[in-house]
């Protein structure tokens, strides 16, 4: 529920930024006739008027495409943001998976070391066996675990 308000606020601060960079737009094709014919008008003249009504005048196609570009830039922006966090928490994760791989592999070598010390010991009990056997010594250990 509190997703709503959130996204209502960040709506709200992207129009808000956009607002500057439009009016960046309308001074920059105002005062360039290069910008204004080839960047800024286009896009307004070609928004699939119906064939009947005549262009838009030179001042509201500059208008309009400034509008269109400055909300081009801010979904531009706000695109790349967006993959920037995935790729940053792509990251992440893989890290942690690299962590968590690399203390399975310390644990699993911990175990084979424990295992190792074990069988030696299980050896050694049993040629002590049967060493305290050759003495005569009555032994009464029945339950010597077998090799890990």
């Amino acid at each position: 529920m509190v997703y709503f308000p959130i996204a209502k606020l960040t709506y709200l601060i992207v129009r808000q930024i956009s607002k500057p960079i439009t009016k960046f737009i309308k001074r920059k094709a105002a005062s360039n006739e290069i910008f204004r014919t080839y960047v800024v008008c286009p896009p307004a003249q070609s928004l699939g008027q119906p064939k009947f009504v005549p262009p838009l005048n030179n001042a509201m196609a500059i208008e309009t495409g400034s509008n269109i570009l400055g909300e081009l830039t801010i979904l531009t922006i706000g695109i790349s943001l967006i993959i920037l966090e995935f790729t940053r928490q792509a990251r992440n994760d893989m890290k942690k998976h690299d962590q968590h791989r690399a203390q399975r592999k310390n644990m699993e070598n911990e175990i084979d070391i424990l295992k190792d010390r074990i069988n030696r010991q299980i050896n050694e009990m049993k040629n002590l066996k049967v060493k305290l056997t050759e003495l005569g010594v009555s032994l009464e250990i029945e339950n010597v675990p077998k090799k890990c």
